[in-house]
């Protein structure tokens, strides 16, 4: 059970003595039957499992006969069915609250197995159940121009691609352009400008894109077509379209530096990486010095009584083995600056970026000189950027992390400038959304479980919980985000909540009887979202109310760029 279905395995007769595997998915809310996911006769079901986001179900498949499990997986909304992995035991039981720690135990072993998914849960080559269509859904929302008067929509089906007019009222339901085929389910495709930047032919060795074509959505043609290039595969969000259109941001095939290639060559033009990494002479003694010590340690528990009674020999030894601990401890730190690339976030004027590494600290890269800045460093804390948001200009960055000495959680607030920490807030568990102000005067997040939206002031020193409606519950998958210079905040968890944070009540709620997959806050208006659903093309345009005409009043007077009638102002207005 997820919060938007409640999932029910059925084994069904099909064709001639054979069976099929159906997901019938229902209502949470409603309990009415909604659609149902095809499965494989071939799976051996044993245990099921769903992530805690909420947008895959997870299988075990062992089989005594061959003493072979199968790791099965369903995207529950674009209806994917792979076969991820096998391996040559037969597992008892298995969890997967995460992509990317599954953790199994099987029978007659004393280890425990450990997959990560989230490499191969794109691959499209492993679906199994392509002769059913999927729905037309909204995969991401772009919006284009620096006033956006227009949206590119993404589809969930490859190569479909939307374009909606955000501020005619003649086309509120209907998109101004559609295309179709224009690349394949293992191409990566951007948006910038009204064009469609597409990687394509991908190499026999190493992967690698080979071939860049560039669409203009407006004149309807492929306006550039370029060979010979060699980009690294990523995953797509990792690729990032800079400096209108010209560069484009990635990661390195080891994912230990960042990656600036210039599209106009197709060559490599830069190479964003840590200061020790261009520094530092890779050498036997240096890569022996950072080796790991093998040798088994036992923390051992001193009371005081046996400090007081121990012999000079055994404070000696005592003395020392906390002296190697703490050696050791210091040369894993020193290990983690060596580890790969695990997220980056981008600054939304496209300045600066921050990268973690699965580690005890952060690295933060200036895009405009290609230079290492800071390393943010918190050793008692692992820091990651999953839930995290940094500030339009790359000023400020705030995150959660737990720090294990003092076992306790913490929302801190970065300065990217400095590379310091400017405040901490305490004792604030189970973090799972937050956004930030420009100015970084105001922090807005809500925890796992309650219905309730926290407002944080680092520079005030002041702190608030507003109470929401009945029925929110925030989880995981909720997002939130700040407009009017933090007055307002907009929520998504289910439902579209707007709230305001200065009179600390919730001003009303969007209950929508579709599932959104997407939402995209335009950076610059005071309150306006944009929603894309999983099962339709459709897009979702909300506003305030006091905004909406003075908004579309401004944006008619701008020009038509896809040939819309020329008679809408005057429809629009009557």
């Amino acid at each position: 059970m997820t919060k938007d279905y409640l999932l029910l395995f059925c084994r069904y007769p099909y064709k001639r003595d054979g069976e099929i595997i159906h997901i019938e998915l229902f209502s949470t809310v409603s309990f009415l039957y909604l659609r149902s996911i095809l499965g494989c006769s071939q799976d051996y079901i044993s245990q099921v499992t769903v992530n805690q986001a909420g947008t895959h179900a997870v299988a075990f498949c062992p089989c005594p006969s061959t003493g072979i499990t199968e790791l099965v997986t369903w995207d529950l909304e674009t209806e994917d069915h792979k076969h991820i992995a096998r391996f040559p035991a037969v597992l008892t039981r298995g969890l997967c609250f995460d992509l990317r720690f599954c953790l199994g135990i099987c029978s007659g072993q004393k280890y425990l197995h450990l997959w990560d998914l989230t490499s191969r849960i794109t691959d499209q080559t492993l679906t199994y159940n392509i002769h059913k269509l999927r729905s037309d859904g909204t995969q991401e929302v772009i919006p284009m121009g620096k006033t956006p008067r227009y949206a590119v929509c993404l589809s969930i089906r490859a190569g479909t691609v939307y374009v909606w007019n955000l501020s005619r009222r003649r086309f509120i339901c209907r998109p101004v352009r559609v295309e179709h085929g224009l690349y394949g389910s293992t191409d990566v495709v951007l948006a910038h400008d009204f064009k469609l930047y597409i990687l394509t032919d991908r190499s026999s060795k190493g992967n690698r894109f080979q071939t860049l074509l560039v669409y203009d959505l407006i004149k309807r043609s492929y306006v550039r077509r370029q060979t010979g290039i060699t980009v690294i595969p990523c995953l797509q969000h990792e690729y990032r379209l800079l400096e209108e259109g010209r560069t484009l941001l990635g990661l390195s095939e080891t994912r230990g530096q960042l990656i600036l290639w210039d599209l106009d060559s197709g060559s490599i033009k830069h190479e964003i990486k840590p200061s020790h990494r261009e520094s530092s002479v890779c050498t036997s003694s240096t890569v022996q010095d950072l080796q790991a010590d093998v040798t088994a340690h036992r923390e051992t528990i001193v009371m005081p009584w046996d400090i007081r009674t121990e012999s000079q020999s055994a404070k000696m030894r005592r003395l020392e083995k906390e002296a190697q601990m703490e050696k050791e401890a210091m040369r894993r730190l020193e290990r983690e600056k060596y580890n790969c690339i695990e997220q980056y976030l981008l600054s939304g004027d496209e300045q600066v970026v921050v990268c973690s590494y699965f580690a005890h600290h952060l690295n933060v890269f200036s895009v405009v000189s290609q230079e290492h800045i800071h390393t943010l460093e918190d050793k008692p804390s692992q820091l990651s950027l999953h839930i995290a948001a940094m500030t339009h200009t790359g000023s400020y960055l705030v995150l959660t992390h737990y720090n294990h000495d003092q076992r306790s959680p913490y929302i801190t607030l970065w300065d990217l400038h400095k590379g310091t920490v400017r405040k901490r807030l305490r004792n604030e568990a189970g973090v799972c959304c937050v956004a930030i102000t420009d100015n970084a005067d105001r922090v807005v997040f809500g925890v796992t479980g309650t219905n309730r939206l926290k407002v944080w002031d680092p520079t005030q020193r002041t702190f608030r919980s507003i109470s929401g409606y009945g029925n929110l519950s925030i989880d995981i998958s909720s997002k939130v985000y700040v407009t009017e210079g933090g007055a307002k905040a907009i929520l998504l968890s289910g439902q579209l909540s707007l709230w305001d944070l200065e009179a600390c009540t919730v001003l009303s709620v969007l209950s929508m009887d579709a599932h959104v997959r997407c939402m995209m806050s335009l950076h610059g208006r005071e309150t306006c979202v944009l929603l894309g659903l999983s099962h339709s093309p459709a897009l979702i345009s909300v506003r305030s109310t006091s905004r909406t005409v003075s908004s579309e009043t401004g944006a008619s007077t701008d020009r038509d760029l896809f040939e819309e009638s020329s008679s809408s102002e005057e429809e629009e207005g009557s």
